[in-house]
C-alpha cells in the first residue's frame, strides 16, 4: 500500500503544480517540512509514511515545474508566426501516411529567417504533401511559413502536441531532399521492417480487414474507414483497436515461453523484457502501451524471482515511471483510459463477478454457474468492470455515451484472441512466404469480418450512441469521488463497518443519515437530468418588456442573447433552466444598449463565468450599459465588436453567423440605437432562427438590399412587434413558421402592435407572445422542431 499512497501523492503534486505554477525555491522551503518531520519522528509509522507522501508530492510539483518549456533565440519555437523561414532538419520519426498528406517529425539543426540564420534545436511537425514519399532519417530542406499549433472548440492541438515535446507546426511546405539514412540505424531497421509487415497485411487481406488488423497487430489505425472508426466509437469499441495490456499479455507469454525453451528458465527473464521493450517501440510507444509495457515486464520479472505480482503496485509504478519521464503523460487520454481500465479490472471484476454468481444462483447450479462465470467473464465482466472507471474520461472527452457496448464486448471479444494469433502467425508466415500467409490470413479474415459486421449491425441500433453534450469537471470529480468512497468502504472487514456504523449512529440519528443518503440520491439524479439530451434548446424567456434568449447546444454550451429588464426574473429563468452546479456561459451577446436588453446582464456578469461577450459598440452612455461594461473590463471577459460576415461554430452543422450591423453603423434614423441592433441568425442542420434585436423599417431595408439568406424557420419579432418594425417584404423575405414576440403584459408602449398582428395573420404565420405564453422554448434535432410554452 506504501508504493501506491507514493504514487497518489507524486501524481496530486503534478497536478496541483500545474494550476500553481509553484517556483522551485517555495517547494525547496516546503520540503524541509517533511524532511524534519521525518527525522524527527522517523519511529512513528503514520509520521514516516505522511512525510514520504509530502516529500513524493514536493517533487512531483518541481518535476512537472522543470519540464514547462522556455524558449530562447536557440529554441525553434521563438521563431513561430515570425514569417517565411527555411529549416534544415532530419526526420526523426516514423513518418504518419494519412489519405492525401504525411505528418513528417523533423528535428531541426539550422534556420534560416530573411538574411538571418542560425543553429536552432526543437522538433517541429511538417504536414508535407503525400507524394513524394519520406522516410525516417530523411535530411530535408523545408521552407515555409512557421505556426503554433491551433486551439480548437474541443480539442487543445497544442497542448497534445506539446505533451510530444513539438511546439511548431508548418503547413503547406517546399521541401527538398537533402540525403538518405540519416538517423539512427537501430530505427531505421525497425521502421522498415514495420513498414514490410503492413505491406504484406495488405497483400493478404481486402480492406477494410487488412487496415483492422493492422491497427491491432502494429498500431497503425490510419488506414481504417471513418465510418468504421465512428461505428466502433459508438459502440464502445474503440479499445479493440488500440494496442493495449491485452496485446502485451500475449507477446509477454509468446516471449517467455519461447526464451525459456531457447535459453533456459535462469535467462529467459531478459530477454522476454527486451521483446516486451521492442515490441512497444515497434508499434510506437504510446502512452497506453507504455503502461502495459511496464506492468508485463514487471509481471515477467517477478515470476522469474519466483515472487507475486501486485497488479495495484505494477500499475502505480508505472504511473510515476511514466510520469517522471514526462509528467504531461498525465493529461494523455491514453493514459488516463489505459489507466482508469486497468484500475478497474483490478478493483471490480471481484465484485462483478459477485453480483453475477449471486444473480445466477437463483437459476442454475453450482457447476453451471461456473461455466457461465468462465463464459462471460473476460466479454462481459471484465469490460463492465472497466466501464465503472473509465465511463466519465469518456463522456467527458468524447460527449457520448454508448448504450450497447456490452452488448458488443460480449459478442466481439471471444474473437480477438483469433484475430490476435491468427493474423500475427499469418503476418510472420507472410513475410517468409507468401503463399502460407495468405492461406493462414484467410483464417484471420473470418476473426475480424465478423468482428466488424458485428460491429456495424450494433451501430445500427436506435439509440446505440447518445450525444450527452458537455459533461462538467466537477460532476466527474464528483463520481470518481463517491467511487472512490463506495471502494474504501466495502473493504472494510464486515466487523470493522459494523463498528463504524455505530459509532455514526451514536453520533447521528438514523433518520439524519437516511435524510443525508437521500439528498445525495436527490443531486446525482437532478445531476442526471440535468445533462444536455444531445439537441438544441432555443428557449425565448419570459423576463416582462424586453429580450432574453438562451441557447443550449446540444452539446451544453450556452449562449445568453440580451437579459431583459429584470435582474430579479433573469436569474430565475436561468437557474430553472441550467444545471444547478453550472455556472459558465460561453457567450453573452448584447444586441444593443437600451436597458429592456441589458440590465439583466449586469448579475450575469457578476455572478456567472461569462467566457466572452459580442456587442455592437454603440456609444450610449446609460447607467446599466456603463456598468456592464465595466464588469467585462473589471473581469477580463474576451471583448469582441460584431459585425457582418461573422460566424460563430457551436458544433457539427450549428453556427451564428452575424448579418447585421455592417462596418458603417446607420444614422439619423427613427432611433439609431434599435437600427444598429445586433442581428444573429442561427443554423442547426435544417432549422433556422433569426434572431434581429430591435431593429425597424430602415435597418430591415439594409438587411433586404444585403443579398444574406434571412429565410428562417423561426423568427424574433422584431421590436416587441412594433408598428415600427417587421415590413411586409422583410415578412416575405424570412418566411417563417413561428414568430415569438417578447413583449411584457399590459406595457405601456401597447406591444405588439395591432397592424403587426394582422400581418402575421394575414401571412397565416403561428404567433406566441411571451406575455400570454410565458417562456416559449423550441427544441431542435436539426431535422424537426417542437415547442413548450410555459402557458
Amino acid at each position: 500500500m506504501t508504493l501506491i499512497y507514493l504514487g497518489i501523492a507524486w501524481l496530486a503534486g503534478i497536478f496541483l503544480s500545474s494550476l500553481l505554477n509553484l517556483p522551485a525555491l517555495f517547494l525547496a522551503v516546503m520540503g524541509l517540512v517533511p524532511l524534519v518531520s521525518l527525522f524527527l519522528w522517523r519511529e512513528n509509522p503514520r509520521v514516516r509514511l505522511a512525510s514520504v507522501c509530502a516529500l513524493a508530492l514536493l517533487i512531483g510539483a518541481w518535476r512537472y515545474s522543470s519540464t514547462i518549456p522556455h524558449f530562447d533565440e536557440g529554441s525553434l519555437a521563438y521563431y513561430n508566426e515570425q514569417g517565411w523561414v527555411k529549416l534544415t532538419g532530419v526526420v526523426s520519426g516514423e513518418p504518419d501516411v494519412r489519405d492525401t498528406y504525411t505528418n513528417l517529425r523533423v528535428a531541426t539543426e539550422s534556420l534560416a529567417l530573411g538574411d538571418q540564420e542560425c543553429a536552432v534545436t526543437g522538433t517541429v511537425l511538417v504536414r508535407a504533401p503525400r507524394y513524394p514519399e519520406y522516410r525516417y532519417g530523411d535530411r530535408l530542406e523545408i521552407e515555409g511559413l512557421l505556426g503554433t499549433p491551433p486551439e480548437f472548440e474541443d480539442f487543445s492541438y497544442r497542448d497534445y502536441l506539446a505533451r510530444q515535446g513539438i511546439h511548431s507546426l508548418l503547413r503547406r511546405p517546399r521541401i527538398t531532399l537533402l540525403a538518405r539514412d540519416q538517423g539512427n540505424f537501430f530505427y531505421a531497421k525497425l521502421y522498415a521492417f514495420k513498414s514490410r509487415a503492413q505491406a504484406t497485411i495488405a497483400q493478404m487481406l481486402s480492406e477494410p480487414q487488412a487496415s483492422l488488423l493492422t491497427g491491432i497487430l502494429l498500431g497503425v489505425e490510419r488506414g481504417i474507414p471513418a465510418d468504421l472508426m465512428a461505428d466502433f466509437s459508438a459502440t464502445g469499441t474503440s479499445h479493440i483497436i488500440a494496442i493495449s495490456g491485452f496485446n502485451i499479455s500475449i507477446i509477454a507469454g509468446l516471449l517467455s515461453g519461447l526464451s525459456t525453451r531457447l535459453f533456459g528458465r535462469r535467462r529467459a527473464m531478459p530477454f522476454a523484457v527486451a521483446g516486451i521493450i521492442l515490441y512497444t517501440i515497434f508499434v510506437g510507444a504510446s502512452a497506453a502501451v507504455v503502461r502495459a509495457a511496464i506492468m508485463g515486464s514487471l509481471y515477467v520479472i517477478a515470476i522469474h524471482y519466483g515472487r507475486q505480482s501486485d497488479a495495484l503496485n505494477s500499475l502505480m509504478a508505472a504511473a510515476i515511471l511514466m510520469t517522471a519521464l514526462n509528467p504531461f503523460t498525465l493529461w494523455d487520454l491514453g493514459f488516463q483510459l489505459s489507466f482508469a481500465a486497468t484500475l478497474g479490472l483490478v478493483l471490480y471484476t471481484p465484485i462483478v463477478q459477485g453480483w453475477f454468481e449471486r444473480g445466477l444462483r437463483k437459476l442454475l447450479s453450482e457447476g453451471a454457474i461456473q461455466k457461465a462465470i468462465s463464459l462471460f467473464n473476460e466479454a462481459l465482466i471484465v469490460t463492465l468492470a472497466a466501464q465503472i472507471t473509465t465511463l466519465p474520461i469518456i463522456v467527458y472527452n468524447f460527449h457520448t455515451l454508448s448504450l450497447v457496448t456490452l452488448l458488443t464486448n460480449l459478442l466481439i471479444l471471444p474473437a480477438q484472441p483469433g484475430v490476435m494469433l491468427w493474423g500475427g502467425v499469418a503476418t510472420i508466415a507472410g513475410l517468409l512466404w507468401r503463399p502460407l500467409g495468405q492461406a493462414l490470413g484467410w483464417v484471420a479474415w473470418l476473426f475480424l469480418t465478423f468482428t466488424i459486421v458485428i460491429v456495424e449491425l450494433t451501430a445500427r441500433v436506435p439509440y446505440a450512441s447518445l450525444d450527452v453534450g458537455r459533461v462538467s469537471l466537477g460532476l466527474v470529480c464528483l463520481y470518481y469521488g463517491l467511487l472512490a468512497g463506495g471502494t474504501i468502504v466495502t473493504a472494510q472487514e464486515p466487523s470493522r463497518l459494523k463498528t463504524l456504523w455505530q459509532r455514526l449512529t451514536d453520533r447521528f440519528s438514523i433518520k439524519a443519515l437516511v435524510a443525508g443518503l437521500a439528498i445525495v440520491v436527490l443531486l446525482v439524479w437532478g445531476a442526471a437530468f440535468s445533462l444536455p439530451d444531445g439537441k438544441l434548446h432555443v428557449t425565448f424567456l419570459d423576463v416582462g418588456q424586453g429580450d432574453a434568449i438562451l441557447i443550449q447546444t446540444p452539446r451544453g454550451q450556452k449562449v445568453l442573447v440580451d437579459g431583459g429588464p429584470s435582474p430579479t426574473l433573469l436569474l430565475t429563468a436561468l437557474g430553472r433552466r441550467m444545471p444547478f452546479w453550472e455556472r459558465t456561459i460561453d457567450l453573452v451577446v448584447l444586441t444593443h444598449p437600451h436597458d429592456d436588453h441589458v440590465s439583466g446582464l449586469i448579475p450575469v456578469l457578476e455572478r456567472y463565468k461569462v467566457k466572452a461577450v459580442l456587442d455592437g459598440g454603440q456609444e450610449h452612455p446609460t447607467p446599466a450599459y456603463t456598468h456592464c461594461l465595466e464588469l467585462v473590463q473589471e473581469k477580463g471577459v474576451p471583448y469582441q465588436l460584431a459585425r457582418a460576415g461573422m460566424r460563430i461554430q457551436l458544433g457539427e452543422g450549428l453556427q451564428i453567423k452575424v448579418l447585421y450591423p455592417q462596418s458603417d453603423l446607420l444614422s439619423d434614423t427613427g432611433s439609431d440605437l434599435n437600427n444598429n441592433s445586433i442581428v444573429l441568425r442561427l443554423t442547426y442542420g435544417h432549422i433556422s432562427f433569426l434572431l434581429p434585436g430591435d431593429v425597424e423599417e430602415e435597418a430591415e431595408a439594409v438587411l433586404l438590399s444585403s443579398n444574406e439568406d434571412l429565410t428562417s424557420t423561426i423568427l424574433k419579432s422584431p421590436h416587441h412587434g412594433s408598428d415600427t418594425s417587421l415590413n411586409t417584404k422583410f415578412l416575405e423575405a424570412v418566411n417563417p413558421q413561428l414568430v415569438v414576440i417578447q413583449v411584457g403584459a399590459d406595457n405601456k408602449f401597447g406591444h405588439p402592435d395591432p397592424t403587426t398582428l394582422a400581418k402575421l395573420e394575414e401571412h397565416s404565420v403561428m404567433v406566441l407572445r411571451t406575455d400570454q405564453n410565458g417562456t416559449v422554448e423550441v427544441i431542435s434535432d436539426g431535422e424537426r422542431y417542437w415547442i413548450k410554452a410555459g402557458r
